[in-house]
């Protein structure tokens, strides 16, 4: 799993211009599907077809986003500097003296402004600089509306590994290698339909287009989630097994999908946390999903991340190994809810 995540943490793709991404997540799951293709919006929907035989069989939608959050320009000034507004969920404090990369492929270091304290850090109280000394030298090299992301890379620590873009490509990786076990398992009653949604940092646009076109039975997502670090108060802790989001973005589990991840964990003799956050604090697509159509019954699996919403989140690969395995478990039998 770890060569699939240092693909996807390496590729342009922020929130809207996720094209990138879609094309190598495409190559990546081409041999493991029956079908695949992307949508209007531009979400990558794969299927593998179940081997049941009955009239109606269950269908599972497994749903990652696979934009990541950047800095959207909003101004040059004349001195040739770029003003800019976070698209998506990136801490302020993470920001200064962050070397940052436009589509282009142009060089950007993110800073201050003159006079500004660290206890006064904002978006609005920031710059990038491109090496321009005038407006005009500036919009050769970027102009209003182009995103710059952190410089991609993939720090590897052995079992961890940090990213600036794990949220949520690391989701992204779990659904990749669900798919490939799950190709050669001889049982898998349920047709799984692998959703990888456009825009889900931003707000669960992508998502729910498609589970209104996929009208699935049991809807499951991956994400990260905020792990302990020194001093916070945060439950969730890294290499401890993924979370069962309880509640969280407008969500609240239902009983029923909560009871299947808890017991389909117990069967695997896996590790598990459940995540409890406040409304306001997480985005995810489970939200947008559970009131597709007539609805879904939705469950959220989250990846327990340092740093998270930062430049440089840390995760670990055991945690992400668990919750391909606990996806598996579920979908190797017949579901009941």
């Amino acid at each position: 799993m770890k060569d699939t995540l240092r693909k996807l943490v390496t590729i342009y793709g922020p929130s809207g211009r996720e094209a990138a991404v879609a094309e190598e997540i495409t190559a990546l799951l081409r041999p493991y599907v029956d079908e695949i293709h992307t949508d209007a919006l531009g979400n990558v929907i794969a299927t593998l077809d179940g081997k049941a035989t009955a009239p109606a069989p269950f269908r599972v939608m497994l749903c990652a986003h696979m934009d990541q959050s950047g800095l959207i320009v909003t101004e040059v000034t004349p001195e040739g500097l770029l003003r800019f507004s976070v698209v998506g969920r990136l801490r302020a404090t993470s920001l200064p003296g962050q070397r940052v990369l436009g589509l282009s492929g142009t060089p950007g270091l993110v800073r201050l402004d003159d006079g500004v304290e660290v206890r006064d850090i904002a978006s609005g109280k920031m710059h990038i600089e491109v090496g321009a000394s005038d407006r005009d030298a500036a919009m050769a090299k970027a102009r209003p509306g182009d995103v710059f992301l952190p410089t991609a890379s993939l720090l590897d620590f052995g079992d961890c590994q940090s990213s600036p873009a794990l949220d949520n490509r690391a989701g992204c990786a779990v659904l990749v290698e669900v798919a490939r076990r799950l190709k050669s398992t001889a049982s898998h009653p349920s047709i799984t339909h692998f959703v990888f949604s456009v825009q889900g940092a931003v707000d669960p646009r992508g998502a729910h287009p498609a589970a209104y076109g996929l009208r699935p039975d049991l809807g499951l997502v991956v994400d990260v989630a905020r792990a302990k670090t020194g001093g916070s108060k945060i439950d969730l802790i890294l290499g401890q097994g993924p979370a069962i989001r309880i509640r969280g973005d407008n969500y609240i589990a239902p009983p029923r999908v909560r009871n299947l991840l808890e017991k389909a964990a117990i069967e695997a003799n896996l590790r598990y946390q459940f995540e409890v956050t406040a409304a306001e604090e997480t985005a995810s697509d489970a939200a947008a999903i559970e009131i597709a159509g007539a609805g879904t019954l939705t469950g959220v699996l989250t990846l327990p991340a340092r740093g998270c919403w930062t430049t440089s989140a840390t995760v670990s690969l055991a945690d992400l190994e668990a919750t391909a395995t606990l996806l598996l478990t579920i979908l190797k039998a017949p579901i009941t809810l």
